[in-house]
């Protein structure tokens, strides 16, 4: 099955859902019917991972390109495979204790998926030449894992030659941009952290930082990130609040559903329990994987 559509259209965020927004040229398919060769050629052999008969989802929004692969491990495993053969610089795969969720830009549809090839290249790409840009952003395309409850470690395979890395190693790198001198890198990367890990205290302490940051769009991008930290932003109110008094009123704004969602958010012991569990196992997994 196909569904393509491309249209311009508001996208939130050069990641997934980062907070400022801009006018993009997006395109999107449904199922998994092949794409150009042509297109990939930059990067030899990874059209073998990107027309991966498991693609449930794909997007593209100026050059940062989003693939969705739903299926059993063993079918994880052979697109391993083929992403360690493919002629790239890096081979970074991530492991995410949490199960993987995309909507379709209309939110029409909705995938829950279990691994995620990012290529971030064209115009996107230009903020890797950013100060720290392509310390927020990826360089050479990037494999992320959702194990989440639908994957077996024990069954996963990784091959040799594969740079493991679990989403704090992520998260560590990509919050050097929080103080890039560059407004547009330290603007995007709250959304960028907030994403990448909204349990992780560093992250959430960073965004914290940007609230009182002297340029209003880089707070309003962190009064954007900071409520996907649930009720533990309880800490960020009164950044926020301090916003509430600038004459910008998008930041205003912004920061007034932030406070309504932080106050508004209930604890969930249980889910930390689980997602702390799940980060663990993962920790031990790439553990052992470094000493083979």
């Amino acid at each position: 099955m196909k569904v393509v559509l491309s249209r311009c259209l508001m996208v939130v965020g050069l990641m997934l859902l980062a907070p400022a927004r801009l006018w993009a040229l997006g395109e999107e398919q449904v199922g998994n019917e092949p794409l150009p060769a042509a297109s990939y050629a930059k990067w030899p052999g990874l059209v073998e991972v990107v027309n991966d008969k498991a693609r449930a989802y794909y997007s593209w929004v100026n050059g940062n390109e989003n693939f969705y692969y739903v299926g059993p491990v063993e079918e994880l495993n052979a697109a391993l495979k083929n992403f360690a053969k493919s002629d790239l610089k890096e081979h970074e795969v991530i492991l995410r204790a949490d199960a993987g969720t995309v909507k379709s830009f209309q939110g029409d549809n909705q995938f829950t998926f279990q691994w995620h090839l990012q290529i971030f290249d064209g115009i996107a790409g230009h903020l890797l030449t950013l100060e720290k840009g392509d310390l927020v952003w990826n360089k050479h395309p990037r494999l992320t894992i959702h194990v989440g409850k639908e994957i077996d470690l024990a069954k996963l395979e990784i091959p040799k030659g594969v740079a493991l890395l679990d989403v704090s190693d992520l998260s560590a790198r990509a919050r050097q941009g929080t103080d890039s001198k560059d407004k547009t890198v330290r603007g995007w990367c709250a959304g960028v952290i907030a994403h990448l890990d909204p349990r992780d205290a560093k992250n959430q302490a960073a965004i914290e930082c940007l609230l009182k940051d002297e340029d209003d769009w880089v707070r309003l991008n962190a009064a954007g990130s900071i409520a996907l930290f649930g009720a533990k932003a309880k800490s960020a109110l009164p950044a926020l609040k301090e916003c509430l008094a600038s004459k910008d009123e998008s930041l205003k704004t912004s920061a007034q559903k932030a406070i309504d969602s932080i106050e508004a958010a209930k604890e969930d012991a249980a889910a930390e329990r689980e997602h702390a569990e799940g980060s663990e196992r993962i920790r031990k997994f790439i553990a052992d994987y470094k000493k083979r």
